[in-house]
């Protein structure tokens, strides 16, 4: 019986259906079957295929909970590759997975603290995303592993071709701001690439950018321009200072719209406090 090496959605609940609701067969079709390598072991075999042939650019391979992940580490960057098996298929002479990239920056944790709550727990995670949502169109995909060495050559095709461009496109700061300002960085939605712009070129780049790409938006631009109000009246009575841990300060209100605008609402507060603090004469 044949089977397809990949299955490509580009309906999240298409793949949702697919990856959550696959069947089992029958115990008795799955008797008959023989299985050269049993689907567990599949996913080992991927990862370390892949890890063979990503070591000359810089990945080493690791088990994380027993998941393969490939990891590359540049600068204040680490950049993953991880493997995952779907947990409701098994007997199957094959193993479906998914590939997911993700990406940190420690530079964010600095950013980030600042209206973190609470900061000392910071993350510094920049990216998440499904391999296949690099590739035009965007898509989401299902890798039949273990049953056909092909898949994994395609797999590795996949992966050279598009995540490692990616991660490289964050190594190189200045043509990341350059692709930020055309809306080409995929992975990227407005919140994160404010905080990166701030991370690494500071409170005036991403003042620009607010300026230039944000304030435009006609659901996010009413919540910057209403934090500027905030931050201004703030200066004005000498609300702007230094709280008690030596960070820049200023009263954080609550959202009316969720969590997702209450956290965008916090990083615009913060990315223009710091900029206020810069041209007040306060050290950042």
């Amino acid at each position: 019986m044949e089977f397809a090496r990949r299955r490509i959605f580009y309906q999240k609940q298409d793949l949702q259906l697919a990856w959550e609701g696959i069947p089992n067969p029958s115990r008795f079709f799955s008797l008959l079957r023989s299985h050269a390598h049993p689907p567990r072991e599949a996913l080992s075999e991927a990862g370390h295929f892949l890890g063979g042939a990503l070591i000359s650019d810089g990945f080493r391979i690791f088990k994380n909970g027993g998941l393969p992940l490939l990891e590359r580490r540049s600068g204040a960057l680490i950049e993953e590759i991880v493997l995952r098996s779907s947990p409701f298929v098994c007997d199957e002479p094959f193993l479906p997975i998914r590939v997911y990239l993700h990406l940190s920056n420690s530079k964010l944790q600095d950013v980030r603290l600042r209206y973190w709550r609470p900061a000392s727990r910071a993350p510094s995670c920049l990216s998440c995303l499904d391999l296949g949502e690099l590739e035009l169109p965007p898509c989401w995909v299902i890798w039949n592993v273990g049953t056909d060495y092909q898949v994994l050559v395609e797999l590795l095709d996949w992966v050279k071709r598009l995540a490692l461009p990616w991660f490289d496109l964050f190594e190189d700061p200045h043509e990341l701001r350059t692709q930020i300002y055309r809306g080409m960085v995929a992975g990227l939605d407005p919140d994160r690439s404010l905080e990166i712009l701030l991370a690494e070129f500071g409170p005036v780049e991403a003042l620009r950018y607010l300026h230039d790409c944000v304030m435009p938006d006609n659901k996010m631009g009413p919540q910057v321009r209403e934090a500027t109000k905030r931050i201004h009246s703030a200066s004005a009575v000498g609300g702007i200072g230094r709280d008690k841990s030596g960070r820049g300060s200023i009263a954080t209100t609550t959202a009316p719209n969720g969590d997702k605008d209450q956290s965008r609402n916090r990083i615009f507060q913060n990315v223009l406090h710091r900029a206020l603090l810069c041209r007040h004469g306060h050290p950042l």
